[in-house]
């Protein structure tokens, strides 16, 4: 976005202030509108683009700190206050309820236009957050009112002829309701549809009209994940979420054994970490857990090639084949299962 496509609110009473700091702001390219009082600026028509307000203190009639409070609760673009009057307290006051910056005349150039650039990109992110939101909530009200019944039961985890039990229809037509929400949703994965229902602030509840009442969830295997990379981390999550796992996230393998190993059905770790590396996390988790399939990863090749002649652990290379993790998974849990039947 250029320049001349956001907008500066100026609410100054000294004259000369609102023209020297148009001109600047003109020069930067960036147009500006200017107010002698918080009255005009609150009753003015205001374009709708990304923006800021440069806001003073001292105002004619009312305070830019009272101003800052009563227009929190409505839709305002973000606040640097520009002040020849001001103290530590007044600044407190207005960087906790939220402004950007708090500068006090006179002011550099520069530390003005570092503040209007912080405030325009705040505008801007929680333009573009509202729009997705306004977004997600015109999918959802486009569901037909039974299938705003089934989301819920969706993204409690039932399964399909539990959900259809739910609602006393058949499982096909639960199935066709299913489809179509995550259709309509434009969800790409159970997990993406997880996060749109919490954007939405969708209950995860079932209800309890159909006589199933004791009904158990189904049990989801639990798949912890250990590695210092957030991407990777979230792209494992959604990779697991929508194969049905629920997935468990730790930067590293001292927090993972702060958070107890019980009900976990499987590990997934990287080798190299700072800290504990995946060896050692993998040799205290088999000591505490014997039967706990472990997997490594690793983006060096060689240590996977030697790890799959010399050792029986199960190595995957960075990048990993999806499909293939998620079919070596399934057989260890599988294996797993049926050695703890036949001990029983």
């Amino acid at each position: 976005m250029t320049n001349d496509e956001y907008t500066v609110f100026i609410v100054d009473d000294d004259n000369r202030i609102r023209e020297a700091l148009c001109e600047l702001l003109a020069s930067h390219g960036i147009q500006s509108i200017a107010f002698g009082s918080a009255g005009d600026y609150v009753n003015s028509e205001k374009p709708d683009t990304p923006a800021c307000l440069l806001l003073d203190i001292e105002l004619p009639d009312i305070n830019g700190l009272d101003l800052q409070s009563e227009i929190a609760t409505g839709e305002h673009p973000p606040i640097v206050f520009i002040t020849g009057h001001g103290d530590i307290r007044s600044s407190v006051r207005a960087i906790k309820d939220g402004a950007v910056d708090f500068l006090t005349k006179p002011f550099t150039d520069a530390d003005l236009m570092a503040a209007i650039h912080t405030a325009i990109a705040q505008d801007e992110k929680r333009r573009a957050e509202r729009a997705e939101f306004a977004k997600l909530r015109r999918r959802y009200l486009d569901l037909t009112p039974r299938e705003r019944e089934v989301l819920p039961l969706v993204i409690s985890g039932l399964l399909n002829k539990q959900a259809a039990a739910e609602l006393g229809i058949s499982e096909v037509t639960l199935q066709i309701h299913r489809r179509n929400v995550m259709q309509k949703m434009k969800a790409g994965s159970f997990a993406d549809l997880v996060r749109i229902a919490e954007r939405l602030k969708i209950p995860i509840t079932h209800a309890r009209k159909t006589g199933v009442k004791s009904m158990a969830l189904p049990h989801r295997q639990v798949v912890a994940i250990v590695d210092d990379d957030p991407r990777l981390l979230e792209s494992l999550e959604d990779l697991l979420e929508s194969a049905g796992y629920s997935a468990r996230s730790f930067s590293s393998g001292r927090s993972l054994l702060s958070a107890g190993l019980p009900g976990l059905d499987a590990l997934i770790t990287d080798i190299g970490m700072p800290g504990m590396d995946g060896f050692e996390l993998r040799d205290l988790v088999k000591r505490k857990e014997p039967s706990l399939p472990v997997f490594l990863m690793t983006g060096r090749h060689e240590i996977a090639d030697q790890l799959s002649v010399h050792d029986r652990t199960c190595c995957f290379r960075k990048p990993f084949d999806a499909q293939v993790l998620l079919a070596t998974l399934a057989a260890a849990l599988s294996d797993r299962d049926m050695e703890g039947s036949d001990e029983a």
